[in-house]
């Protein structure tokens, strides 16, 4: 198998990124309408990021997800890391030369 060079994985990156976000629209909308309402107020009582407050938050959040978004969110993940990696591998390349 071929090496991949920096820049394939970058732009490999960008159109996995841009796949995840499609599948997850619903998701994103949901999720701003979750912290622009009324109720995000009484989130900051619980605390700020201990396990109770997450537990809630991922319940009230994912609950309602359908597979694809579940699996947009790895292609985001997955977009994220390979972005990551073609840029340390563009900036090793360009000390290396």
């Amino acid at each position: 198998m071929k090496k991949k060079s920096g820049k394939a994985l970058i732009i490999s990156g960008a159109i996995m990124l841009l796949t995840g976000i499609l599948f997850n629209i619903r998701t994103i909308f949901g999720l701003i309408g979750l912290l622009t309402a009324d109720e995000s107020a009484d989130i900051g009582i619980i605390g700020g990021a201990d396990a109770p407050t997450a537990i809630f938050l991922t319940d009230r959040i994912f609950a309602d997800m359908m597979i694809i978004e579940k699996a947009g969110l790895l292609l985001l993940i997955a977009a994220l890391i390979l972005i990551i990696v073609g840029i340390a591998k563009c900036i090793k390349s360009k000390h290396s030369s």
